[in-house]
């Protein structure tokens, strides 16, 4: 009784260190964030011809102000998760005056990630 006892012991502590998907003897890492949460949805907002106020009321300060380019703003936005993908994300804002020229965006997701998918 006790032999079978101990196969059946070995066998579900088997089992669950199979279900850990080889994350049980790895090193812990915390989420790192790094510059602007940019958000595809206010990205989306993002209009040719709104003024410097309105981008920053929508956007945040902008992570990189050129002293080079002034009438250029960055927003960058880096993530290095603890298990996953690392993500990275940039949108540039080209001012002629007081006016948004030109939006340039590179490695936005088009929708929002949730729950369900």
């Amino acid at each position: 009784m006790t032999k079978a006892l101990f196969k059946f012991t070995m066998l579900l502590l088997f089992i669950s260190l199979i279900g850990c998907n080889g994350r049980l003897f790895t090193v812990h890492k915390i989420d790192v964030q790094q510059g602007n949460a940019v958000d595809p949805e206010k990205v989306g907002q993002l209009q040719i011809g709104m003024n410097k106020e309105q981008v920053r009321f929508l956007m945040g300060t902008p992570l990189i102000n050129d002293s080079f380019h002034p009438d250029r703003w960055d927003y960058i936005y880096h993530l290095i998760p603890d298990y996953g993908d690392t993500e990275r994300r940039h949108v540039a804002v080209t001012f002629e005056g007081d006016k948004v020229a030109a939006i340039e965006k590179s490695d936005i997701p088009l929708e929002k990630k949730t729950e369900d998918n």
